[in-house]
Formats: structure tokens, C-alpha cells, sequence
């Protein structure tokens, strides 16, 4: 049985003049060949970023939500959902473009891009955006503070 890939850490690629960024090689060498011949599926993530997952990975979340969506009766969430999703394709040299609605809705201007594992996913932010996040400080950083001691124990 193959193992299904995750991700972790960090990266910074840079944007192209025709809105083209790699994925950073550390996330594209852990891809089976399988996935790897499929590439990627884009959606709008959580605060202010993009969700990229394999189309393996976001075939379980699109049944996940389909499911959601039934059971409250909620089929525009679905609708959204996946009008929303873009498939892309990754050249040769792992690069893609960003659609520009998507990088609108991410506040994503370039040049930088960063990308971050997170576990199933990868996350693609603007990384002024990030930055401020984790300058927050106060409540942002106490929070990470319980949660790691109720995790790890510490």
C-alpha cells in the first residue's frame, strides 16, 4: 500500500514575469509518480492563503464536503466549493501560474511567494501577510504555547 505524502517546512520561491512559481523541490521529490503525473488542485484556503493539494488528496476533501453539504442541505457550500478549485498543471521545471483571482483573494503580490507544509496540504501565503500573523503576538503566541503543552505535554 502506498503511503500518502506529507508535508512540512518552509519554503520562499520567487514569482516570474508571467506569474509562474515553482513549487519548492523539497514538496515536489516526496510526490509518488502516480501523483506526480496528476499534479496539483488549487482552493482558497483559511486566513488569507491558498490550499494546494494532490488530486488524491483533494478527491477525500471534495467527498469529505460533498458529504458535509448533503447532510446539512447545503449544496451552494458544494457548489462553491468546487466552481472554486483549479487544477494546474506543473512544467517540467515545477513551476505553474497562479490564477490571478485566486492570488487576489490570497493578497498574493509576489515577488516572494511562500509556501508551507501542512501536513496533507500545502499552504501558498504572501509572505508580508504571514509575517504580520506571526507578529501578532499576545493571544496568538499563548495560544501556541497551550496548545504545544496539551500536545506534547511540556
Amino acid at each position: 500500500m502506498e503511503e500518502t505524502p506529507y508535508y512540512y517546512g518552509s519554503a520562499e520561491n520567487r514569482l516570474n514575469s508571467k506569474g509562474q512559481v515553482a513549487v519548492p523541490a523539497r514538496f515536489r521529490s516526496i510526490l509518488s509518480d502516480a501523483d506526480r503525473e496528476r499534479n496539483y488542485v488549487l482552493i482558497r484556503g483559511h486566513e488569507n492563503c491558498l490550499f494546494m493539494y494532490t488530486h488524491r488528496q483533494f478527491g477525500r476533501i471534495k467527498d469529505n464536503v460533498r458529504r458535509q453539504a448533503e447532510q446539512s442541505g447545503d449544496r451552494t457550500f458544494f457548489r462553491e466549493f468546487m466552481a472554486r478549485a483549479v487544477a494546474i498543471d506543473l512544467d517540467t521545471q515545477g513551476r505553474f501560474t497562479l490564477p490571478v483571482d485566486l492570488m487576489r483573494e490570497a493578497g498574493i503580490r509576489g515577488p516572494g511567494v511562500l509556501f508551507i507544509g501542512m501536513d496533507d496540504r500545502i499552504e501558498i501565503w504572501e509572505p508580508s501577510v504571514y509575517q504580520t500573523r506571526r507578529d501578532e503576538g499576545g493571544a496568538y503566541d499563548e495560544t501556541l504555547r497551550k496548545t504545544g503543552e496539551r500536545i506534547f505535554g511540556i
